[in-house]
């Protein structure tokens, strides 16, 4: 398993570097419908899994909003190949495998720690925005399920319009779904996939 290297420094200097030059130059906008967090607890965010921006998304969002130090869950042959993203605080994760509990463990460890948050795409894998069903991978419920600290879980919808724009506007739009401790697997994908379904619903509304 790759762990992410302790530089608080280098995450806001990503941080930085995403809100100043790349969001602008690339995005139109970048709208956030937000929730309140929580004092005193680490955050476990879920979100749809779409796009290559999807990192820098959570990112963004983290410092932006949430205010918890940064890691996320990448599959481990990507941050092979592209060692640059433990420095974002990616760590790895090997599906199928033994690994994967160690993973799981080590996201379990940050989330006992209040000041930290763990993003993890659900779906494990990159799926259309226009999907409707948001696939829930067993890992998650197991990780939700190690969790004995308060923990939020926060799911955030990602939806992307250009309209009349050249460049998009991204929204992220965002569920709580209630303390870690308190969520069962059932109450959770009912919650995610009606959320994410009503969310693509107003997308075209607007």
């Amino acid at each position: 398993m790759i762990k992410p290297p302790q530089s608080a420094f280098v995450r806001k200097f990503f941080y930085w570097l995403e809100s100043k030059i790349l969001f602008p130059f690339y995005f139109k906008k970048v709208v956030i419908k937000g929730v309140p967090i929580k004092e005193g607890h680490s955050v476990l965010l879920l979100q749809n899994h779409l796009s290559w921006w999807d990192g820098f998304w959570g990112n963004y969002l983290t410092y932006h909003l949430i205010k918890r130090k940064y890691h996320v869950m990448v599959q481990e042959d990507q941050l092979i190949k592209q060692p640059w993203l433990k420095h974002k605080g990616a760590f790895s994760v090997r599906k199928n495998s033994r690994g994967m509990l160690e993973s799981i463990y080590f996201a379990v460890h940050l989330l006992k720690d209040s000041q930290n948050l763990v993003l993890i795409f659900p779906q494990g894998k990159l799926q259309s925005m226009h999907a409707h069903e948001i696939d829930i991978q067993k890992g998650v419920f197991r990780l939700i399920s190690q969790l004995d600290r308060p923990c939020q879980v926060i799911y955030n919808a990602v939806t992307i319009d250009y309209l009349e724009s050249f460049k998009p506007t991204v929204s992220f739009n965002l569920l709580d779904c209630g303390d870690a401790c308190a969520i069962t697997p059932k109450e959770l994908r009912e919650q995610i996939n009606v959320f994410h379904e009503q969310t693509l619903k107003n997308a075209v509304r607007q």
